[in-house]
């Protein structure tokens, strides 16, 4: 991905502390793509927010995967983590539905 594009994206995005603080009254059916090291945020790991296949503006961001996985179990706890698949980006870890 493109520099350039990199920065467009990030600069959309909303950075949450929580997913206790996202008003989920508009989103149809949440899942959560959990990244070790994406393109848009290298250092670090990031939970973004999906309605259904269409990624959300919405993304926390946490030094390892554990402190994602967290709150998004605290938060919705009756998501399931289901690992990444072949096809999937590598610094894809698991999708929470």
């Amino acid at each position: 991905m493109e520099k350039r594009n990199i920065e467009y994206i990030k600069k959309q995005t909303v950075v949450v502390d929580s997913f206790d603080t996202v008003d989920m009254q508009e989103i149809k059916v949440p899942v959560i793509a959990v990244f070790e090291s994406p393109v848009d945020y290298p250092e670090k790991c990031v939970a973004r927010l999906f309605d259904g296949a269409n990624a959300t503006n919405i993304v926390l961001l946490r030094e390892t995967v554990e402190e994602l996985r967290l709150d998004i179990h605290c938060n919705f706890p009756g998501m399931i983590p289901f690992g990444r698949g072949a096809e999937d980006v590598v610094s894809l870890v698991e999708c929470w539905i």
